[in-house]
């Protein structure tokens, strides 16, 4: 009986895949993390997620069984969440499946438990993302943001106080009191009155000015 057993086990994982091994999901969270994902360009894109393999071989997240969003220049941002295996290194992939352009990979090691923010946005012509923690700086009376340069010298002023912007880069929160014309990028003044005062946002701008606008 026991051999029987053993063969029985045997052809059940033989018909596993190692991936399908290494991320069942056992009834914990452990390895879960929130992600916000953000489309500051003109294009509709596809994000896509895939967990290195255990011996920390990189897998292509080409794949559809990877895709984990589509989000349109309308839709701008959607939340999810993403279990990664014990190995924690995951690669991100960007793509424009409508546009002529080179889709954008990048390998990133993970934690645990953790809030981030994966933001899709334009160098130029080039479509880039860029993944970093994400958090709220709430405070009553003011429109708090982080400043996202997608273009290089960049400077902030914020109702006199300036502030150099480094590309792909976010900055530290900053209150600002005046929706129109109280922040000013370059000269151009930028618009937030389709905030509101007591909430915390992610801002993406260029040397053109605002580029888009996510809550946090």
């Amino acid at each position: 009986m026991d051999r029987i057993i053993a063969i029985l086990l045997a052809i059940i994982l033989s018909a596993c895949s190692s991936e399908d091994v290494e991320t069942a999901n056992f009834g914990s969270d452990y390895y879960k993390s929130d992600y916000q994902l953000v489309n500051a360009t003109h294009l509709e894109l596809d994000f896509y997620m895939a967990n290195a393999a255990l011996d920390g071989d990189e897998r292509e997240p080409f794949k559809d069984k990877y895709k984990v969003a589509h989000i349109t220049q309308e839709q701008a941002s959607q939340q999810i969440s993403h279990e990664h295996n014990a190995g924690r290194k995951v690669s991100f992939y960007v793509h424009a499946p409508y546009a002529d352009k080179t889709g954008y990979r990048e390998t990133h090691k993970v934690k645990r438990d953790r809030h981030y923010l994966w933001l899709a946005w334009m160098s130029g012509e080039a479509l880039s993302h860029s993944l970093f923690d994400r958090y709220e700086s709430n405070r009553e009376g003011y429109i708090r943001v982080r400043l996202f340069a997608t273009d290089t010298a960049l400077q902030a002023n914020n109702s006199g106080q300036t502030m150099a912007l480094t590309i792909g880069k976010a900055s530290e929160f900053i209150s600002v009191d005046q929706c129109n014309g109280g922040l000013q990028v370059n000269g151009t003044a930028i618009n937030l009155c389709d905030a509101s005062f007591g909430r915390s946002y992610l801002l993406v701008v260029s040397a053109e000015g605002r580029v888009s606008l996510a809550l946090q």
